[in-house]
């Protein structure tokens, strides 16, 4: 550890121009992205750098947010904040609010960014999305490799900051959710625990998942991703219409279904934990000491944030939060935040 915060210090030192531009392997396709993103240093006390390099034919860009007293002196988490469909980076980053965790308690915070590729309408049209499952738009249409620029993304983050790779968290809204959980499911051994708003699993689990601690915050009034098994296809997408195999949960049946994979004891959730404006239900007793939760919010809508996404005048993209009422994020951080890859029970 020594020699790595060493190396740190020493960025500080090499970096006191401004870098800019974007990662790239163009010019010498030989060399590893994450040994290039080393060669240039980036300056990791930049609060708001955007940053960038090529992935499999495609330009893979994000915002790093690395709060003041980061300062290399020590290991700290991270947090990869994943926005909806059709939302960017940035307005991810408003509406989450992870930004003011991060800087709370001296986190890292990374928000990547979909690509938005022109594709079918009919499958959402040219906006940004994750290719999480079977849904959505561009990037499953285009079949991009999501999962494969976010693996790198964390070793780049992990080579180029402060990162304790024990504590690699992630989280996102929506689309942003489910891609949460392909992320999860499929590099178990990367992530320490996820916490995610919105969104369902969507996609078949690998056998070499190992369970990690997961957390689902869904609004009971969700007119989008509806909370209640079969009430509809969720989103605008004509393949979950047509294929009845493709989207039948809700809720509460996606959390027995994550508790399966993760092998929760019982067969009824062992934690049933009722608020005034919310609840919380789940399994305790699962595989490597993980935990799968379910946060149900009563008066919920999509947007599980306490912000507002949007304006009125702006519908139909603009979707009411919670207004303050419901810590949401702090909720998910608070889950998150009790787990490390260093040890198999939370941290007490």
């Amino acid at each position: 550890m020594g020699r790595r915060v060493s190396g740190l210090m020493l960025s500080l030192v090499i970096v006191t121009m401004t870098l800019s531009g974007c990662i790239s392997s163009k010019e010498n396709s030989g060399n590893n992205d994450i040994d290039e993103a080393s060669e240039l240093i980036l300056p990791y006390f930049e609060k708001d750098g955007y940053r960038c390099f090529e992935h499999d034919g495609h330009e893979r860009c994000w915002i790093t947010y690395v709060p003041e007293i980061v300062n290399g002196s020590e290991l700290v988490p991270l947090i990869i904040d994943l926005h909806g469909w059709s939302l960017s980076a940035f307005e991810q980053r408003e509406i989450s609010g992870f930004d003011e965790i991060a800087e709370e308690y001296g986190a890292i915070l990374l928000n990547p960014e979909g690509l938005a590729l022109g594709g079918d309408p009919t499958t959402g049209g040219s906006e940004e999305s994750w290719n999480a499952g079977w849904c959505c738009a561009d990037a499953v249409a285009n079949d991009i490799d999501d999962l494969g620029f976010l693996n790198q993304l964390i070793d780049i983050a992990i080579e180029i900051h402060p990162v304790d790779p024990n504590r690699v968290y992630v989280t996102g809204w929506s689309n942003g959710c489910a891609m949460s959980y392909y992320l999860s499911f499929h590099s178990s051994e990367k992530i320490a625990a996820m916490a995610c708003m919105a969104m369902y699993l969507l996609a078949d689990i690998p056998s070499e998942y190992n369970p990690i601690p997961m957390m689902e915050i869904h609004g009971v009034l969700d007119d989008n991703v509806w909370y209640a098994w079969g009430s509809r296809p969720i989103i605008f997408n004509p393949v979950a219409w047509f294929d009845n195999s493709a989207y039948q949960t809700g809720a509460v049946e996606n959390m027995y279904e994550v508790a399966k994979y993760n092998d929760c004891a019982g067969s009824l959730p062992d934690l049933n934990d009722a608020n005034a404006l919310y609840s919380i239900q789940g399994f305790t007793d699962c595989e490597n000491g993980a935990e799968v939760q379910l946060v149900s919010l009563y008066a919920g809508t999509h947007n599980p944030y306490e912000e507002d996404y949007g304006s009125p005048s702006e519908f139909p993209r603009y979707v009411p939060g919670n207004g303050g009422l419901i810590p949401t994020t702090q909720i998910a951080w608070d889950f998150m935040s009790q787990y490390s890859k260093e040890i198999i029970t939370p941290e007490n």
